[in-house]
């Protein structure tokens, strides 16, 4: 018994682990089966997926290929359009741009281009006479209606509406859909590209593959039209023509009453049988058909004769086929011709013409022959349109290029700038570089345009900064030339006289000087203040601007020695100074604000501007460029010029005098110690022809060089030993001949308004009193300057009243002539009223209408009533004018006494016109 328990307890344990073993192997066997079956899942997941992510992408490039086959189809269609008489592109503007990057290579937009690499028949589009044609229909159109919708709209709405009103479809292309309707945008932005941007990436690569591709089939029209070749007929011949058409134009008429007689008649027939059988009905229907064709065909060629060929053809005879298999064109598309005309790829066929340079020339010469601002509606163009396409570069760099390749010109035959220097002017017609002024003019006209905030005035502005520093070393060279060897070298390069006048032209535009050239104008980032972009650009182009006057000024020396003082012996001729002269004088009249040519009257139109005067940091600046010495150079060294240069010299010195004045202390003292200067200007004699001139130079003068009171006279001693022929000494000092002049002032003006008031009441007006009364206009028109001058030029005043407190007497004897001049003006009449005091004026008989004599008598009567209140609308406004000087003179002599202005404040803070009434 012992034992079977023994035995017992041997085999438990065993079987304990039998049983656990078995256990494991289930739990195994689960944990396998349960990982498998999810890897299997798992694995049928990702494969569904793959498999589905598979399906997508194929479906999306099917997706992308129906898409871009759908693109291409519309830009096909675009051009087939385009080719018709008044086009309308109905697949819209997004439409229009890629037409634009298929026909240009390298067209910078921000559509996708992946249309004319990847599809054969868009990679073989180009340009045709049709299509050409069509595009400057299509802008003509977009142009004139913008500018009749413009007319209409509120000049008061916002900017950014215009630009939407701009974008609105025409009336007779709503009726396609709203959707895809093609706007002024999309035509504009088209035609930049055929006609400018085409030929100037052309120009780039100059490679005449590149070129004949781009041109296609297109043929410049000829010279000669039908108006040319009639002006050579004579008259006889005109007269035959003319009698020719109006019988052709009668029998036409004639057959046309027969046949609509014929047509009634056959009507009334018909009407009489109506039981008349169907063939009966139909044969005489085609009897019917059969003579109207006939008559149109009459007037057809009655009409043909009468009409200009040029209107019924694209000024081109180039057929590009002559098969006339079909009129379906597989996109279905049916013409009304004999063949289908439209194919744009058998249109876009290159021709041999353009395969050659001569004619590869003259097709990009009509390109941008017709390119304008204006032509191509590019005022449509929004101001994000413009920038994105780089309208602004394209159009500065074509400029810059084709003017410095008709500078240099160019020696290879084989280039689109060759230029055959044999032939005149009148017969060359394939010289592409005297085109310049497209690109130049549009991107002016852009950057003038303040509808777009004046977008692309900084690239118009760093052009013409350009121009002025690429012909710098040109300049240069001309300095460093012998004067022996320098025939007519004194001339500015070509570049350097277009950005000169280019400059000057910009400088006295409406659009620079206006009130709202002050300030930001418009909302966009490309947007500028015209006045400080300006002023910046002229301010960098300092150095340069006196470089230029040192080229073009005579070589005398300005003490005197080393010239004859003769104009034959002068490096540079009378017409180069006084060219370049005419361009800087408003470009320094921008910086000042001040136009002491005009009766220094301001340049800009109110206020609000940050630079309207020249500051001290500014007057050093172009003290230590050297600009101020070569103006005063300039002037000192053409004293010996004849009369017709002498108008501009004296404007020369006006301006110098209104930059001496901004700055008395930095340029006005340096002015006055340029001895030719001062010995001419401070003269009796040039106070006597030039009497404001005189007291304003005499007055700067004693204000910086006489001390109060009981300064010693002036001395200016000059070392030098030249001989001089020298003025008569005068002893009076400055501030004597100063109050001198201003009371002669006062006294011809008195005696002016006693003179004038007298030609103003004659009944009787001779030549002679126009004449006086003219005169008498230009004596108080002196006056009037010289309350300009102290109205508008920020020291004026003080340097005025810093002269006459030089002298004791000078105050008061300049308040008593004013006194005098105030007196005669309230003594003068007012002419207020329309009453003309001239009896039978406006009394005439019945009587008196039987009576030639009396009738001539009332004519003349009622002519001097009308010319005698014209002449006393003049003398008013004149008496206003001098009334209102005359406030503002008083006003400033008042305020040395405390009662008027006082002089502790800043001059320029002072505007005396606004005491005036």
């Amino acid at each position: 018994m012992s034992s079977s328990k023994k035995s017992t307890t041997d085999d438990s344990p065993s079987s304990w682990d039998s049983n656990s073993n078995e256990m494991d192997e289930k739990h195994f066997l689960r944990m396998y089966s349960k990982a498998l079956a999810e890897a299997l899942r798992t694995k049928e997941e990702e494969e569904a997926a793959e498999r589905e992510e598979l399906k997508q992408q194929k479906n999306s490039r099917n997706i992308k290929s129906s898409s871009t086959a759908a693109d291409d189809l519309k830009i096909q269609s675009a051009y087939r359009e385009l080719c018709h008489d008044d086009p309308i592109v109905t697949g819209g503007d997004r439409v229009c741009r890629q037409l634009a990057e298929v026909l240009v290579p390298k067209y910078k937009t921000t559509a996708t281009r992946s249309t004319k690499n990847d599809n054969n028949d868009l990679s073989k589009l180009a340009l045709s006479s049709p299509l050409v044609e069509g595009v400057l229909q299509a802008v003509a159109r977009a142009g004139s209606k913008a500018t009749s919708s413009s007319k209409q709209a509120n000049k008061t709405e916002d900017t950014s509406q215009n630009n939407e009103d701009n974008k609105s479809p025409p009336n007779d292309e709503s009726m396609i859909g709203s959707s895809n309707i093609t706007s002024s945008e999309g035509y504009a932005q088209l035609a930049f590209a055929i006609f400018l941007e085409g030929p100037y990436r052309c120009i780039q690569q100059d490679n005449l593959d590149v070129i004949s591709q781009f041109l296609g089939s297109f043929q410049p029209p000829e010279k000669t039209n039908s108006a040319a070749a009639h002006e050579g007929l004579s008259a006889e011949e005109k007269s035959r023509l003319v009698e020719e058409a109006t019988a052709k134009i009668v029998d036409g008429i004639e057959k046309m009453s027969m046949e609509e007689d014929k047509a009634n008649a056959a009507k009334n027939d018909r009407d009489d049988d109506a039981s008349s059988s169907s063939s009966e009905f139909f044969l005489h229907n085609k009897n019917n058909n059969v003579a109207k064709e006939d008559n149109n065909d009459s007037m057809e060629e009655i009409w043909a004769e009468d009409s200009d060929p040029d209107d019924f053809e694209y000024e081109s005879s180039y057929n590009p086929y002559n098969n006339t298999t079909g009129n379906n064109d597989g996109d279905g598309y049916e013409d009304d011709m004999d063949g289908d005309y439209f194919i744009p790829t058998q249109l876009s066929n290159p021709d041999p013409t353009n395969q050659t340079w001569e004619g590869a020339r003259k097709a990009i010469y009509h390109l941008l022959s017709s390119f304008s601002y204006g032509n191509m509606a590019l005022n449509l163009l929004s101001s994000r349109t413009w920038s994105a396409l780089g309208m602004s570069e394209s159009l500065g760099d074509l400029a810059f290029t084709l003017l410095l390749a008709n500078t240099n010109g160019s020696s290879d035959s084989n280039s689109l700038l060759w230029r055959d220097k044999q032939l005149t002017q009148e017969d060359v017609d394939d010289d592409i570089t005297t085109l310049w002024d497209r690109p130049l003019f549009a991107l002016r006209d852009r950057a003038m345009d303040n509808i777009h905030g004046h977008d692309a005035l900084s690239t118009y502005l760093q052009l013409l900064c350009a121009f002025l520093s690429h012909s710098e070393e040109d300049i240069m060279s001309i300095l460093s030339s012998p004067s022996k060897d320098t025939n007519n070298t004194n001339d500015l390069p070509p570049l350097t006289a277009v950005g000169l006048s280019s400059f000057a032209t910009l400088c006295t535009s409406k659009e620079m000087t206006c009130s709202s050239s002050a300030k930001l104008c418009g909302t966009s980032v490309e947007s500028v203040c015209p006045r400080d972009e300006v002023s910046d650009a002229i301010f960098n182009s300092i150095d340069t601007l006196g470089h230029i006057i040192e080229c073009v000024r005579p070589k005398k020396s300005v003490f005197g020695g080393g010239s004859t003082g003769k104009a034959s012996d002068d490096n540079s001729t009378t017409e180069s100074w006084v060219r370049t002269a005419v361009c800087i004088i408003p470009m320094l009249e921008y910086l000042i604000n001040i136009q002491a040519r005009f009766d220094f009257q301001t340049v800009f139109e109110g206020g609000g501007s940050r630079r309207t005067t020249l500051s001290d940091s500014d007057a050093k600046a172009l003290l230590d460029s050297g600009l101020f010495r070569e103006l005063l150079s300039l002037y000192t060294c053409t004293q010996d010029e004849s009369d017709a240069s002498n108008v501009v010299r004296l404007q020369l010195l006006r301006t110098i005098f209104a930059l001496s004045v901004q700055a008395p202390e930095i340029l006005g003292r340096y002015v006055i110690r340029v001895p030719d200067l001062v010995k001419e200007v401070h003269a009796s004699i040039f106070m006597n022809e030039n009497l404001v001139d005189g007291i304003l130079w005499t007055a700067l003068g004693s204000s910086l060089l006489e001390s109060k009171l009981e300064a010693p006279k002036p001395r200016l001693k000059l070392r030098t030993n030249a001989k001089l022929n020298l003025p008569p000494v005068e002893t009076s000092s400055l501030t004597e001949r100063c109050n001198s002049g201003f009371e002669q002032l006062c006294k011809s003006c008195n005696s002016a308004l006693t003179s004038y008031k007298d030609i103003v009441e004659k009944e009787d007006q001779s030549e002679g009193d126009e004449n006086e009364a003219r005169q008498h206009k230009e004596t108080l028109g002196s006056i009037i300057k010289f309350s300009n001058y102290l109205s508008n030029c920020p020291h004026g005043i003080k340097i005025w009243l810093d002269s006459l407190n030089n002298n004791e007497d000078a105050p008061q004897k300049a308040k008593k002539a004013i006194a005098d001049l105030r007196s005669t003006l309230a003594r003068l009449p007012s002419y207020t009223g329309d009453e003309t005091g001239v009896k039978g004026a406006d009394h005439k008989k019945d009587d008196d209408n039987n009576d030639l004599s009396t009738d001539d008598h009332h004519s003349e009567i009622r002519q001097k009533a009308t010319s005698l209140r014209q002449r006393r609308k003049d003398f008013r406004q004149v008496v206003s004018l001098v009334r209102s000087s005359v406030k503002v003179i008083a006003l400033a002599l008042e305020s040395q006494k405390g009662t008027g202005l006082s002089l502790k404040t800043p001059m320029s803070s002072y505007n005396a016109s606004s005491k005036t009434d």
